[in-house]
């Protein structure tokens, strides 16, 4: 969920001495139920007796009935109780967190005091989205993704935000496009100028692109160069395999990368 508001005075103090100009969107934590504030202890205390009932009827079926029937709605008692403490409904700390774009840059709330912030035109950003798919009979069908994105600044430190934060299929694009748009041009003006632009396994310099193992494929021989099922491919004319392929979570800014690598791959 993107919501407006002002910010702590906290995260306004750091988002201004980083320069990180006006606050644009602010992600919460997802919920599986939207609870609201007024609402929460009715919620805990109906989450905490649903659980003891299903435990109970747990420890019944094996006392009474047999112990063969008691494993599963103890075990789905235990999933519960898992999935009660990590929620922000439960936790405060965790529903306190926030995800904050400003329009120069990012800044993460991670509660008790726990704030990172980097500008764009510094961040390195690693990404990775894990899709889970059921096989049926032959017929792939994804029911469930889940995205890590890792931010690094230029002094080292670092922060892991994920989908347990609301809408990540809005804010992972917000935070590529954002880093694309204050890095790329720097990274083309270095490239004119003779230097080399590496993106972890990659390297991209004006004669061509560079893969670990592989050695270096002209520009005139790329054909394409794409992300697919959580790898950055690179084909190569007139061969039908990939050329090269490393997984997305290794290529650090991938869409500068992919950006670049597209002007350098058309000219």
């Amino acid at each position: 969920m993107s919501v407006p508001g002002s910010p702590s005075p906290e995260v306004a103090g750091l988002a201004f001495r980083n320069g990180l100009g006006r606050l644009e969107r602010t992600f919460l934590p997802r919920k599986e139920v939207n609870v609201k504030e007024g609402s929460r202890g009715l919620f805990m205390a109906a989450s905490v007796t649903a659980i003891a009932c299903l435990a109970t009827g747990g420890v019944l079926l094996w006392v009474f009935v047999s112990w063969a029937l008691a494993p599963y709605p103890l075990f789905i008692t235990v999933l519960a109780i898992a999935a009660l403490l990590r929620s922000p409904n439960f936790r405060r700390k965790v529903g306190s967190r926030r995800l904050h774009l400003f329009e120069e840059g990012l800044l993460v709330d991670m509660g008790a005091g726990r704030l990172f912030a980097v500008r764009w035109d510094q961040a390195v950003h690693y990404q990775e989205t894990v899709q889970e798919v059921v096989n049926h009979q032959g017929t792939k069908t994804a029911f469930r993704s889940a995205h890590t994105s890792t931010l690094v600044a230029p002094d080292g430190a670092k922060v892991q935000i994920s989908d347990s934060f609301a809408d990540y299929g809005t804010w992972v694009p917000l935070i590529a496009e954002a880093i694309a748009r204050a890095q790329a041009q720097r990274v083309r003006e270095a490239l004119r100028e003779g230097q080399r632009a590496v993106f972890g396994p990659f390297e991209l310099n004006a004669a061509g692109i560079t893969a670990k193992r592989k050695g270096t494929l002209p520009w005139p021989a790329v054909e394409a160069i794409d992300v697919r099922e959580g790898f950055v491919v690179v084909h190569a004319y007139g061969q039908a395999r990939a050329w090269a392929h490393v997984q997305v979570r290794t290529v650090p800014n991938v869409l500068v990368f992919l950006t670049v690598a597209s002007d350098l791959r058309g000219r």
